[in-house]
């Protein structure tokens, strides 16, 4: 082979390489254009607390706690953007609160950020939140 041809194979590869590093950057440069989500504690809000859980395949949220006797479907929580965070404010009076994240009905989620934890009866871990 040639020099001229070994110089252009090698060409044709460093322009192929190129290609792929500048789509490498574009996709990693628009990706960090998205805006990314920041979890948080069990926050005050006005007329009560406002709890989330980053659940993307998610179809159904609920938060059970003491303060709604562990019931299944007594706070239903909503998906607040496209990419699968869910929240729910809930009124709640002074005192100190545990509670967990139940996922399509089944998926029992000891919550990622809490005040506290504690573990309960039944091998799990559940959050707690102080209102104060």
């Amino acid at each position: 082979m040639s020099t001229l041809s070994r110089m252009g194979t090698l060409s044709a590869c460093f322009n192929r390489l190129l290609r792929v590093v500048i789509a490498g950057c574009m996709i990693v440069g628009l990706s960090a254009c998205a805006k990314p989500i920041k979890l948080e504690l069990p926050k005050p809000v006005a007329g009560g607390v406002r709890f989330a859980l980053l659940a993307p395949k998610a179809k159904q949220v609920s938060l059970v706690g003491s303060f709604n006797g562990w019931a299944r479907e007594a706070t239903l929580m909503k998906v607040r953007d496209g990419r699968g965070l869910w929240s729910v404010d809930v009124p709640l009076k002074e005192g100190e609160y545990t509670f967990m994240y139940l996922v399509d009905g089944t998926e029992w989620v000891t919550p990622p950020l809490a005040e506290d934890f504690v573990t309960d009866g039944f091998g799990q871990t559940n959050g707690i939140v102080t209102v104060h």
